[in-house]
């Protein structure tokens, strides 16, 4: 009996968490937005223990803090928290990029051409919320083909703040059409499977969307 109780909660936990997580990416709730029990168990139709299971979760991922008095509250990057993200988002995509031009299938690749095309309308059109979605998709292809479990394992990790981040670096007027150049590259480099051109284009496009981010983030602060 127990064990069937547990595997009935585990997807109502997974459930409230991807939900939760959905929607604080989405910008659903403003970072340092109070989240209120009662209102989030409506909201995810799910019970009070499986909804405090998937706060825990979350706030391992960063996304949300408990704040004293206040409970848990959606995460805000400190400009420390964001510089070093950027840090390691610069090599770690890198050698996803390398990895996935080196033993990418076909089909991995014709997915990429698929989502590239539709991020490639979306930020032509002016789209930041659709760019930035699809920016996420991209990614994540590349990830599943760069043929390294523990590198996806990382990536995804951080992959959550890192979508909260590429929404503040577009935030800048000049940014979308630099953004669209920068994956353009990218994207040439991995349909030649040419893993250094890649690899290259991908830190350079990680240090323009890190100097953008960080001064959105230094002018809000007035650092």
């Amino acid at each position: 009996m127990d064990f069937i109780e547990t595997e009935t909660a585990m997807p109502l936990r997974r459930k409230a968490e991807d939900a939760l997580r959905e929607k604080i990416i989405a910008g659903y709730f403003s970072p340092g937005e109070r989240l209120k029990e009662r209102e989030l168990i409506e909201l995810l139709g799910v019970s009070r223990t499986s909804l405090r299971e998937a706060l825990r979760q979350i706030e391992a991922e960063g996304l949300i803090t408990l704040a004293p008095n206040k409970g848990p509250v959606v995460a805000k990057l400190s400009y420390e928290q964001a510089e070093e993200i950027y840090e390691v988002r610069n090599t770690l995509e890198a050698q996803a990029c390398l990895g996935f031009a080196e033993r990418a299938s076909s089909k991995q690749i014709n997915q990429l051409r698929a989502c590239f095309e539709l991020l490639r309308k979306q930020a032509l059109s002016g789209d930041v919320e659709g760019t930035v979605s699809l920016s996420s998709d991209f990614y994540e292809i590349i990830l599943e083909g760069c043929g390294n479990s523990l590198l996806r394992s990382m990536v995804t990790q951080i992959h959550n703040r890192i979508v909260l981040l590429r929404r503040t670096s577009l935030s800048e007027a000049d940014r979308l059409p630099e953004t669209l150049a920068e994956l353009t590259q990218i994207y040439e480099a991995l349909i030649a499977r040419d893993g250094h051109a890649a690899g290259v284009a991908s830190q350079h496009h990680v240090r323009q969307a890190s100097r953008v981010a960080l001064r959105v983030m230094r002018r809000a602060a007035n650092l």
